[in-house]
């Protein structure tokens, strides 16, 4: 009879072995099957922030051509049209100046990439800082429109530095 309680004995380690070996497996899925989870989760959250910071970027760039105010400004502000120094336009003008200070705000608190921005904004605001016409009417001190002024210095440099076009990294 001792020898059928040690067989018992023997073979209830061996299914607590087994059972103990199959929940340890079980287990180790499970939490693979969770990270891999949670891995989708968190590269489909950031997939779904790049496409509202796409879409915001779009939106401010479509600003420019949608807004009436913003547009006639920008359609002479390439050859520093005399049409920027009317008085008429003197409104319309700050309102540019004050865009590109809230890319400038943007760029600081990155919510936007700051090579992107340049890219695509900073040659209007160096027409708009270099232009005569452009600043007949408008108070272009320094102190006055700092972030402004902060965006066409690094426009100016970003342009230096790439002379042949974005980089190749550049993304939004």
């Amino acid at each position: 009879m001792q020898e059928w309680g040690t067989c018992w004995q023997a073979l209830g380690v061996i299914a607590t072995l087994v059972f103990g070996t199959f929940g340890l497996f079980k287990i180790y899925h499970e939490l693979r099957r969770l990270n891999e989870q949670r891995e989708k989760e968190l590269q489909d959250k950031e997939t779904s922030a790049r496409l509202k910071r796409t879409e915001f970027f779009l939106t401010l760039h479509r600003r420019l051509f949608d807004d009436k105010d913003l547009f006639s400004v920008l359609k002479l502000i390439d050859g520093d049209k005399i049409q920027l120094k009317e008085e008429d336009m003197w409104d319309a003008k700050r309102k540019l100046l004050v865009f590109f200070e809230e890319i400038a705000l943007l760029i600081r608190s990155n919510q936007i990439d700051k090579d992107v921005a340049l890219y695509m904004f900073g040659y209007y605001s160096l027409c708009a800082r270099y232009g005569k016409n452009f600043m007949c009417g408008i108070d272009a001190q320094r102190e006055y429109w700092a972030l402004f002024f902060e965006f066409s210095d690094e426009a100016e440099r970003f342009f230096d530095s790439h002379k042949k076009g974005p980089p190749t990294s550049m993304a939004l």
